[in-house]
């Protein structure tokens, strides 16, 4: 069960990317998006407590609480944002770097070791991206390069400071306030401006996907942790790269050169690899 939980949150993550994509093709903007992305994830929450009645209080510090939200806020005008500038697939392949940055920090900066498969990784992930990006960087978008990179720094901010969280953190309750200050921080950051709708009745359609599936992933999530480990867990994720390329071929008719795909799979590759912990057993808060 924990697997197929793990397997479903990359499904989910994976089409939200493609999804993003078409509700930008009906006239909406990345701040747009964000915000009523998590206007209708925090409905979506707010009746699961209601209906599961689970207990709303969160006792985590104050700080790691914004971390979160910052970091959730991040990656979806980032990640999700960088696809109006640069193909899906490319977005994936830099926003995919997330976890090498977790590792950065680890050993840099909370000064815990790096073993040699998460060295092995940070090579692997830099050689996939100099091919990937390297025959096509003239053509791209800087902006969609920005943003796919920031959506990774904020990836990375959300799971250093989750996994700070105490370990009887009832997960619903987290999801539901951390979508809920991610919703306040958008209405903050976006006082004065107009957001912009989608100009066609199936962008609403694609907007409530993207929320339904953002719920679903970060459900599976905290649920494969628990039963498979949060190595087990982040192994499974790490397909869903894989997934958004399949869709963006599939549904976009994105073009997969050879040197996409190669410069893909390095960086997959080297994902799996800094995944592996000789020695060290599964712990339900260990990563996230």
């Amino acid at each position: 069960m924990g697997k197929i939980f793990a397997l479903l949150a990359a499904v989910s993550y994976g089409a939200n990317t493609t999804l993003s994509r078409l509700a930008y093709d009906t006239g909406t903007t990345p701040f747009s998006l964000t915000a009523y992305r998590y206007l209708l994830i925090a409905i979506i929450m707010v009746a699961i407590m209601l209906i599961l009645r689970k207990p709303w209080r969160l006792r985590v510090p104050l700080w790691l609480f914004a971390g979160c939200v910052l970091g959730m806020y991040v990656v979806s005008i980032g990640h999700l944002g960088a696809v109006q500038y640069i193909s899906v697939s490319l977005s994936a392949i830099i926003f995919y770097t997330y976890p090498l940055l977790v590792i950065a920090y680890r050993r840099w900066i909370s000064h815990k070791s790096v073993n040699a498969y998460e060295t092995i990784g940070f090579v692997l992930a830099f050689a996939g991206l100099v091919v990937a990006l390297g025959p096509e960087f003239h053509e791209m978008d800087w902006r969609g390069l920005v943003m796919a990179f920031s959506g990774s720094i904020g990836a990375a901010l959300f799971l250093i400071c989750y996994e700070l969280f105490p370990e009887d953190t009832e997960p619903f309750a987290a999801t539901t306030w951390i979508s809920l200050g991610t919703l306040a921080l958008c209405a903050v950051t976006l006082f004065g401006f107009e957001l912009t709708p989608p100009a066609q009745q199936i962008g609403w359609v694609y907007l409530w996907c993207i929320a339904i599936l953002t719920v679903i992933a970060f459900l599976c999530i905290v649920f494969a942790i628990p039963r498979i480990g949060a190595a087990g867990t982040a192994l499974f994720l790490n397909f869903e790269p894989v997934i958004i390329l399949l869709l963006a071929w599939v549904v976009l008719d994105e073009r997969l050169s050879s040197g996409r795909l190669i410069g893909v799979a390095l960086v997959v590759l080297s994902l799996l690899i800094s995944q592996i912990s000789p020695g060290e057993p599964a712990k339900g808060h260990q990563q996230k």
